[in-house]
């Protein structure tokens, strides 16, 4: 007899790319973006004025990768919350997991949303 199909798995695997991506890419991201901000810390005319910053948002590649690591921290830290509320003796229901799974859903599509407006450059 066979038992039926879970869909865990593929939130153990957004889990798990997003705690890589938080791990590795983040730390990343943040020591180059400190590195521009010493190199120019004028932020009207520097590397990381808002005019530049737009610019490269405007690069599809760029803004996909942006938007890949976005989308792995947000649906990490939401299943992170999910499942640690066992941990702080929180029964968990269908509410729960609807609720943060739903948060990382919208989150996720108002930050497409949003970086389809960068990159038409519509914002």
């Amino acid at each position: 007899m066979h038992s039926p199909r879970s869909d865990e798995p593929i939130y153990w695997l957004l889990f798990g790319a997003g705690g890589l991506a938080m791990a590795i890419v983040v730390p990343s991201i943040l020591i180059v973006l400190l590195a521009a901000g010493v190199a120019s810390p004028d932020v009207n005319e520097g590397l990381l004025s808002f005019a530049q910053v737009k610019g490269l948002l405007g690069n599809w590649f760029l803004s996909l990768i942006l938007f890949g690591v976005v989308f792995l921290t947000i649906w990490h830290s939401c299943h992170r919350i999910y499942h640690t509320l066992h941990d702080l003796t929180i029964h968990t229901t269908k509410l729960h997991f609807f609720v943060f799974y739903g948060l990382a859903a919208c989150l996720s599509f108002a930050l497409l949303a949003l970086q389809f407006l960068v990159y038409c450059k519509l914002f």
